[in-house]
């Protein structure tokens, strides 16, 4: 019997709806090679990195990872050799020493498909290290009067000045086991504190003040932590 509704019958709507399956059958990665890879005022950047894959791959669907974190994807289609170059840079980056990781996974480039098929099997992995410049903090601390300690502080390496000093007081009340912190502040490179000295045996020393510093270079970058300690009268 003709469809009275006027619908296509449900086999053509099937057809209609069919899908290519994804071939991955024999497809890998066959090379990923990792350039250059460095950084420079908190930023990672690559170069001269290259890639190649076996049919039916014909491109690479790539992630970074920096110190085990992803950081990106990045697929890619080849050229007519199944190969191509890639490049990634990615900011910001602390100071000191990192591992720079690349996963590939040979991928399917369909004509009319929004995104390209990812095979799972067939994938290669290549790491390295990189480093990036830390600045050095230095200062010089003393006593100036009976109520004050002063610190001059300096900066060198990293991506070079100004520096900027950045400060923190821990205050200990032993008598009164109170603790006051005043966190992280910006600060003048020659920096005063209160510290009263012990001026009589009515006023003994009861407390201890902790100096903290670390510089920023001009693109962000922090040195590591320099601490000296006082006694004081508080």
């Amino acid at each position: 019997m003709p469809d009275e509704t006027g619908l296509a019958p449900a086999a053509e709507e099937t057809l209609g709806a069919q899908e290519s399956a994804l071939d991955c059958a024999g497809a890998s990665v066959t090379s990923l090679n990792l350039g250059t890879v460095g950084s420079w005022g908190g930023v990672l950047s690559t170069s001269s990195a290259t890639w190649s894959v076996a049919y039916p791959a014909n491109g690479i669907i790539l992630e970074y990872y920096v110190d085990g974190v992803l950081r990106g994807t990045q697929p890619i289609q080849g050229d007519a050799n199944r190969s191509g170059t890639w490049t990634f840079n990615d900011s910001p980056l602390a100071c000191g020493s990192h591992t720079f990781q690349v996963k590939g996974y040979p991928a399917v480039f369909e004509s009319g498909t929004p995104a390209p098929g990812r095979c799972t099997t067939g994938s290669m992995t290549k790491s390295t290290t990189f480093s990036e410049a830390c600045p050095t903090a230095a200062w010089s601390c003393s006593r100036i009067s009976t109520s004050t300690v002063r610190c001059t502080a300096s900066g060198s390496g990293g991506t070079g000045g100004p520096f900027t000093a950045l400060w923190s007081e821990v205050e200990e009340n032993h008598e009164t086991g109170g603790v006051y912190q005043t966190g992280w502040y910006t600060g003048p490179l020659t920096h005063t504190f209160f510290c009263p000295q012990k001026t009589s045996i009515e006023f003994p020393y009861n407390g201890n003040l902790e100096i903290n510093l670390k510089v920023r270079d001009a693109n962000g970058l922090e040195s590591p932590v320099l601490t000296r300690s006082f006694i004081c009268v508080f």
